[in-house]
């Protein structure tokens, strides 16, 4: 039994524009959000969907409509591939959170597994919910099926974390940019992984503004780790 899946993050948001966590809060994609979501579309034009599946968010069932446009297939909404809840972190910028929340912001960093958000959820309980999801959606598809799963930058970095059996500390070294494109071939039970965090399709060019979270990240954990 083998499932071709193209998990797929949404394009930008206005909260990804602002640099803001979003998490649970349901924001809209921005007008580059919208055409990344159609670039994506474009990219997958030649692959023979079985089923596109979709987080139950604006941002992400915006990018799984666009894609589904045309194809005659219904976006399937799952409810366990929403993104991380940030509890009182969502609609706070990077700055923001590591100033009014330090000790657990710092925590998190090192180890979301046992440090959930501030009244959030912690990483291990994302992926609980995210790897049922992801069976859910083997089971009802066909051998050698492609299958479109447009959801959220932590829930794809969980899986691929979980897969590649990366240390939990290292979990910010992969990085998912808005409108990446992961394709992860799933054979009996196994996990052929080959490609991450693809963003070709968007722009032949690389784009300096495409990783600042890296700087962020760095900035923060630099100047203000707990000792």
């Amino acid at each position: 039994m083998s499932v071709k899946l193209f998990l797929i993050r949404h394009g930008q948001t206005t909260s990804n524009l602002e640099g803001k966590y979003q998490g649970w809060l349901d924001t809209d994609l921005t007008q580059r959000g919208i055409q990344q979501a159609y670039l994506a579309k474009k990219y997958l034009k030649k692959v023979n969907l079985s089923n596109i599946y979709s987080s139950p968010m604006k941002r992400t069932l915006k990018t799984a409509e666009i894609i589904a446009k045309g194809t005659g297939l219904k976006v399937k909404i799952l409810d366990g591939l929403k993104e991380l809840n940030f509890g009182k972190w969502e609609g706070l910028k990077f700055e923001e959170i590591n100033d009014q929340y330090r000790e657990d912001y710092q925590n998190w960093l090192k180890d979301p597994y046992n440090y959930p958000p501030t009244e959030g959820e912690s990483f291990g309980s994302l992926l609980k919910r995210v790897k049922n999801e992801i069976q859910k959606i083997l089971n009802e598809n066909n051998d050698k099926s492609n299958v479109a799963v447009v959801t959220h930058g932590g829930v794809i970095l969980a899986l691929l974390v979980d897969w590649l059996q990366i240390p939990p500390k290292c979990w910010r070294s992969l990085i998912q940019r808005q409108g990446a494109i992961n394709i992860v071939v799933i054979d009996k039970d196994f996990p052929y992984i080959s490609s991450i965090n693809y963003t070709g399709h968007i722009s032949p060019f690389y784009e300096e503004d495409e990783d600042m979270v890296i700087e962020k990240y760095s900035s923060i954990t630099k100047k203000n780790a707990i000792k």
